[in-house]
């Protein structure tokens, strides 16, 4: 069996990087098989950034939206207050005669 190798070097002063290297220093299972399968998934155009597009985000969203029934909400009134107590109506009385006074 023949064995391909690679180097592969980070730069920990570079975050998109050292991310990296935190990610794979935290892997439970063999680096080598998440790399083989990232790889094959980026190849197959099965990777999320390959495969994630505003077009595809909006396709998913018309489907769903086809199966869904909007109905809007019932519209809420409230009862208006329609009788005046007497302080009101005493002031809405004087209120009337002040504004009949300036024509007079």
């Amino acid at each position: 069996m023949s064995k391909y190798r690679i180097n592969v070097r980070f730069d920990t002063d570079d975050p998109k990087q050292a991310e990296a290297v935190k990610f794979l220093q935290s892997l439970e299972h063999s680096r080598n098989t998440f790399i083989v399968s990232t790889v094959l998934d980026a190849i197959s155009g099965k990777s999320a950034h390959n495969n994630i597009t505003l077009e595809n985000i909006r396709k998913v969203i018309r489907e769903e939206l086809q199966e869904v029934s909007l109905v809007a909400a019932p519209p809420v009134f409230q009862s208006a207050k329609t009788e005046l107590t007497e302080e009101e109506q005493a002031e809405n009385e004087k209120s009337v005669l002040d504004d009949l006074e300036m024509f007079g």
